[in-house]
């Protein structure tokens, strides 16, 4: 079934040297993750073995992680599952016979239903002489069973979830090397499939009808399972983009967690809602500072493959050099002791001229900021802004949220449309602000969103604060020909020639945008996800003449 042939350690070996110089973004846990490397096995030997249990002890070594290998079923009853966070399978097959005595199949069921996280690799889908009631637990644990396969050869991935820790890394197309299953079920209905297989991208009758999932996650029976279908060459683990993936796949699973899978944000803190996510900039993760200090030189933007990759300082125009660079604050009691950025008129900037036009002309968008607000300076008056992407010049195109001097927050989505007479910054009809009736108190942290429809003519703006009843509501045109400028985190825009002018003070410690307009029962799905993840407190609803009490969002 399987083909067999000599090991080659030597392409391996050059990796991991220089895989363990550095470690995915996000993988660093508060405590030490606890691994069980198992590789105990009956059936086909894979060429592809030694190599496949050393990356994981590499793996180890590079994140600080406690990591246990072993090829021996008895360790899972004769070390104390209970002990460890993950146990993964690395690709040990079963087709011949059972590798598991009884007892040792309980001591991993109850691993898993106590919470333990659980990986298979490869021929971990291929353990099917287990018998008696563990063997179809077993297959809804890794979530279908591998059947069959064509020869080993070069097909094209398709990565359909690029939110998770796991595959965030990874281009939306990735062409592998590998050993291509057929499976005896589709996997899709139970599970989060992150990777799919392209079938006309390579030779063989072993496919799935053209829905052909190879790498997902879900929760199973108290636990989390993680499994991936590639694994088969040597090679592979040596590819650098395999190894963050396994890296991601044991950093998910160790994480012990009661939301569901569906959906895995883009990064550890996970969002319940993953469609059109565009920008994800989370203060507790890839952070990068200055040597020594608190002063932050960028920040990464979670989701990856899209333009808007880097968030950086811009020393142009500043008097000093580094001013610009906000601080990072650390372990927020208030927060639920997650971090965040603290803005005294800074700004990090992303590059690129263009990466969220599409935002403004047509796709509409949505966007979160978990934020807090310190009394503003003096600047230009009632421009403060903690996120914005204007073009300066003739047509002002951009999207933007601000804080008044007075602290009320809106927001605007200024399209390049002219209106008729005397230019104005400001136009009910063409150019309109929305904006919060009551101010926001300074040194409270709050939830405020943004929300622009989809379409080519006139679309609604809805400003949201604490709540998902909007505090103010106004339409605008859309002009599919608008260019907005380059996108800014605690700033209107690229402003270099007057750097910290138009920007707030206060501290960003989430900033979400969506390259689409959620729905009202999305918004509300997100919105209660950050309020309880941030612990915020949202008993007063900043905006509403009323002022009522609210203790979670509604439509």
């Amino acid at each position: 079934m399987f083909k067999n042939t000599s090991i080659s350690m030597l392409l391996f070996i050059c990796s991991v040297v220089i895989f363990s110089q550095s470690k995915i973004a996000g993988a660093d846990e508060p405590s030490v993750l606890r691994v069980l490397n198992f590789q105990a096995d009956n059936g086909f030997q894979h060429q592809s073995k030694s190599v496949a249990l050393a990356m994981v002890e590499t793996l180890g070594d590079a994140n600080g992680w406690k990591v246990v290998s072993t090829i021996k079923a008895s360790s899972l009853t004769s070390l104390d599952l209970n002990s460890f966070d993950v146990v993964v399978f690395n690709n040990n097959c079963g087709n011949n016979g059972a590798i598991m005595t009884m007892p040792e199949q309980k001591a991993l069921q109850q691993f898993v239903r106590k919470g333990g996280g659980f990986v298979g690799v490869h021929c971990a889908g291929a353990i099917w002489k287990e018998g008696g009631e563990f063997q179809p637990w077993y297959e809804g644990l890794i979530g279908t069973k591998l059947i069959d396969h064509p020869k080993v050869q070069q097909a094209k991935l398709m990565v359909e979830d690029r939110t998770h820790v796991a595959t965030r890394h990874l281009p939306a197309e990735w062409t592998v090397t590998d050993e291509w299953h057929r499976f005896g079920s589709n996997p899709r209905a139970n599970v989060n499939v992150l990777i799919s297989v392209d079938e006309d991208s390579y030779q063989g009758e072993q496919k799935m009808g053209g829905d052909h999932p190879f790498t997902w996650c879900q929760q199973y029976d108290g636990g989390r399972s993680f499994f991936t279908s590639l694994g088969h060459t040597k090679e592979i683990y040596a590819d650098k983009n395999f190894q963050k993936l396994i890296e991601g796949a044991i950093v998910w699973a160790g994480t012990k967690s009661d939301e569901p899978t569906q959906g895995d944000g883009s990064s550890e803190t996970k969002l319940p809602i993953a469609k059109g996510l565009f920008l994800d900039l989370n203060a507790d993760q890839d952070v990068q500072l200055k040597e020594g200090t608190k002063q932050v030189e960028s920040w990464r933007n979670q989701v990856t493959g899209n333009a808007a990759d880097l968030f950086v300082k811009r020393d142009e125009g500043r008097k000093v050099a580094g001013s610009g660079m906000p601080e990072l604050k650390s372990n927020v009691a208030t927060l639920a002791g997650h971090a965040s950025l603290v803005f005294n008129r800074q700004e990090l900037v992303n590059m690129d001229e263009d990466a969220f036009d599409h935002l403004l002309t047509g796709d509409g968008y949505t966007w979160f900021s978990v934020m807090c607000i310190y009394k503003q300076k003096p600047g230009k008056p009632n421009v403060n802004s903690f996120f914005g992407n204007l073009r300066n010049g003739q047509e002002y195109e951009g999207f933007w949220g601000n804080l008044m001097d007075d602290h009320r927050v809106w927001m605007g989505s200024r399209n390049g449309v002219i209106p008729e007479g005397p230019r104005k910054l400001w136009d009910e009809k063409q150019n309109p602000q929305v904006v919060s009736k009551q101010p926001l108190d300074v040194d409270r942290y709050y939830l405020v969103m943004g929300r622009m429809g989809a379409g080519k003519e006139v679309v609604e703006l809805n400003l949201y604060v604490n709540s998902t009843e909007p505090v103010d509501t106004k339409s605008v045109p859309v002009n599919p020909k608008a260019n907005p400028s380059k996108m800014a985190i605690g700033q209107e825009r690229d402003a270099t020639n007057h750097p910290g002018y138009e920007s707030f003070c206060g501290e960003i410690a989430r900033m979400l945008i969506f390259e689409r307009p959620l729905s009202d029962e999305e918004l509300q799905t997100v919105a209660t996800h950050l309020i309880k993840e941030y612990g915020l407190d949202v008993s007063k609803v900043a905006g509403r003449e009323s002022d009522k009490a609210e203790t979670a969002p509604k439509n």
